[in-house]
């Protein structure tokens, strides 16, 4: 997939976890999760500057040209609170002009590899914005 933040393009791992549903409470705008190691050598300076000295236990003021929103997650691990700027994902493997999710939020999380892989985690809200199903009608 490519993930789009900060006018800077991604190309990430993505994996569909149908139990991830979160949103940004201000907007109500579908968030996919993102790997802070997985991406953190490709951000644009200021984002990857100021998600390193967030991880780091700072509590540093973003810029406010990033638009970072912090947005409530619970998890089975427990509650935590993830800064988050928007985005937007698309499928590189579908035909042009089909597969783009816009006006999404990008939520930054320091986690260790997983053993899948992947880079960004998508919930059914997000997947359903790339690839919105069909009904045939009878």
């Amino acid at each position: 997939a490519r993930l789009t933040v900060a006018d800077t393009a991604l190309d990430v791992r993505a994996f569909c976890d149908t139990g991830f549903s979160v949103q940004e409470p201000l907007s109500g705008r579908t968030v996919v999760l993102v790997r802070f190691g997985a991406v953190q050598g490709r951000l644009p300076p200021a984002l990857g500057t100021y998600l390193e000295q967030h991880f780091a236990g700072a509590a540093p003021l973003p810029d406010p040209a990033l638009g970072v929103r912090l947005v409530p997650c619970t998890t089975v691990a427990g509650h935590c609170i993830l800064p988050a700027v928007p985005a937007s994902l698309c499928c590189t493997g579908s035909p042009a002009g089909q597969g783009m999710a816009e006006h999404l939020y990008a939520a930054f999380a320091d986690l260790p590899p997983p053993p899948d892989g992947w880079e960004v985690l998508v919930g059914v809200e997000a997947l359903e914005m790339i690839h919105p199903l069909r009904h045939r009608q009878a």
